[in-house]
């Protein structure tokens, strides 16, 4: 473990937490619970103690962390401790290079797995390396893209490309490619373009 490799680790998971931070905050602040000005670590207790998913998160940057500074057995630990407490199983290779946010437990990553910005992962999802008739064994995980939701239950597995602003139905299971801006859904996934809707607009607070 060099020190320029921690130096470095430490800088990067610095800001991926801030990112963090921001998209769990979004709702508690929407609704009050957090007042505007609150200073970043008073941010962090409160979404660590009262978000349930915000733990596993703080968890998977401190995994990555450990990791990427050149310590891979405390990573491991961190791993199965995340597995024990939250459900959420991460192998040390899956990379995020944005804010993530798990709405609940039962997720399995692994593979060679590299995560976009703005991604939001539902219960019972497994991203990550498969073995079937259609696709051979290879130890490669799916590319997520950027504002992408990944629906409850659903499979990604394999050497895939998801792209950015993509919806991953419910119980889906995809095992090629997804443009930008679409849909997938069924299993074997099939995808079509998104259209646009009051849902996809900005939540405003109802006026006084």
């Amino acid at each position: 473990m060099s020190l320029k490799k921690v130096r470095a680790s430490w800088k990067r998971h610095r800001a991926l937490v801030g990112r963090d931070i921001d998209i769990h905050a979004e709702w508690p602040t929407m609704f009050g619970l957090i007042r505007a000005g609150r200073p970043r670590w008073f941010v962090f207790l409160y979404l660590f103690f009262t978000v349930h998913s915000f733990p596993a998160v703080a968890l998977f940057r401190a995994q990555s962390f450990f990791f990427e500074a050149g310590c891979p057995p405390l990573a491991t630990f961190v791993s199965r401790l995340n597995s024990f407490l939250f459900g959420v199983t991460i192998g040390n290779q899956v990379r995020s290079n944005g804010s993530i946010l798990f709405a609940h437990g039962h997720v399995v990553l692994d593979g060679w797995t590299v995560l976009g910005d703005h991604v939001e992962v539902n219960p019972f999802v497994t991203l990550g390396i498969g073995n079937s008739s259609q696709k051979r064994f290879e130890l490669w995980g799916p590319t997520i893209g950027d504002y992408v939701n990944v629906g409850t239950g659903a499979k990604i597995i394999g050497k895939v490309t998801i792209g950015d602003h993509v919806r991953i139905g419910a119980n889906a299971v995809v095992l090629d490619d997804v443009p930008s801006n679409s849909t997938a859904v069924g299993a074997p996934a099939r995808h079509f373009l998104t259209r646009q809707g009051l849902g996809d607009l900005p939540w405003e607070p109802p006026s006084a």
